[in-house]
């Protein structure tokens, strides 16, 4: 039997930073648009922070260490943070990352480089770009994150420090990248690094050890609703926010994922919830039915997948812990409390 890895994804938005206050007004986290967040329909529930820290900051090292610690309690491995590289060495929400080495904080975690392009999607305007500058710029990149995979809190498998690629076909000399990051890691002293591949399908593989797709369930909103995925098209394309929110059916979209199998590589994700609206109001998305009997259906689903697949290594991706404006929490909240945890730690075991 082998000891399951959980990575729950874990946006570091939380703290201000100039760009965000120039682009959307000063003080701007996403706690602004929670705060603002309106109600659609009867049945939408807003989810919130609770105690002990509320609307935290990712720059208190107390936040920090209480999340690691109410994860690992709950058997979350660690977190999969979103890291922010758009070349040249310009880095965004890189702060509370470096708190982790400069205050030696007990928090486990690894990086997934989110490689896009920032845009204001209501006024179609450009805020950051995602830019790909070649060898030199990823062995850049490598090197600036070193004093991370050197961490004893940052997690490994078999001595490889996990990194993982949100879009990994954006990136034009795929190969480059990847070698870049395998050779260098060997360099460095360990046996090498655990790639896996965001947004994928076993076609990555070997180029990645492992891959995932969270957004799946995007696939399914046509078949599950063909009307409601029509509207959500006119959004997007001519912004006819009018339309919306689009609300899609939790079950249809999600829950059945679970139950299908998975490929030899393939890592299973858990969704805990999704509701974009607090971000992106009437142009957002609602998954409908979510509750804590489908999470716990969805948990059961997985492990049943994982005993089938029997991987060398267990892994499951949890989407997300702390996304808050897209209504995607593991951490405890206004709805749930900390049930949702509860119902992991209750859930998967150990080892599979």
């Amino acid at each position: 039997m082998k000891k399951v890895i959980s990575l729950a994804y874990y946006l570091p938005q939380f703290h201000e930073v100039p760009e965000n206050n120039s682009w959307w007004g000063e003080g701007f986290t996403e706690w602004v648009n929670l705060r603002d967040a309106p109600h659609y329909f009867s049945w939408q529930k807003i989810r919130r922070p609770i105690e002990p820290f509320h609307e935290y900051s990712l720059l208190n090292p107390e936040v920090l260490e209480w999340q690691s610690r109410i994860a690992t309690e709950h058997g979350i491995t660690g977190f999969l943070i979103w890291d922010y590289w758009f070349g040249g060495g310009k880095q965004l929400l890189e702060r509370p990352a470096s708190l982790l080495l400069e205050k030696g904080l007990n928090f486990k975690y690894c990086f997934s480089w989110a490689n896009h392009s920032w845009e204001n999607k209501t006024t179609h305007t450009m805020l950051q770009e995602q830019r790909y500058l070649g060898e030199e710029d990823y062995v850049a990149y490598f090197y600036k994150r070193l004093p991370h995979f050197k961490s004893d809190n940052y997690i490994k498998i078999d001595g490889k420090p996990v990194f993982a690629v949100f879009l990994p076909q954006a990136i034009p000399d795929l190969s480059c990248f990847v070698e870049v990051f395998r050779r260098l890691a060997i360099r460095e002293g360990f046996p090498g690094i655990y790639l896996i591949a965001e947004n994928a399908t076993e076609k990555f593989i070997p180029l990645f050890d492992r891959y995932l797709c969270s957004g799946a369930s995007f696939k399914r909103r046509k078949t599950s609703n063909p009307l409601q995925f029509v509207r959500e098209q006119l959004i997007r394309r001519f912004n006819c926010n009018s339309l919306g929110p689009i609300v899609f059916d939790y079950e249809k979209t999600i829950l059945r994922r679970s139950r299908d199998s998975l490929g030899s590589s393939e890592i299973p994700v858990l969704l805990t919830g999704w509701d974009t609206t607090p971000r992106h109001k009437g142009r957002g998305t609602i998954y409908k039915g979510f509750s804590l009997q489908v999470f716990r259906e969805s948990l059961q689903n997985i492990v049943a997948q994982l005993k089938l697949q029997q991987a060398e290594q267990p892994i499951i991706v949890v989407k997300s812990w702390n996304e808050w404006a897209e209504g995607n929490i593991m951490e405890p909240d206004d709805v749930f409390g900390d049930a949702l945890l509860k119902a992991y730690k209750d859930t998967v075991p150990s080892c599979v």
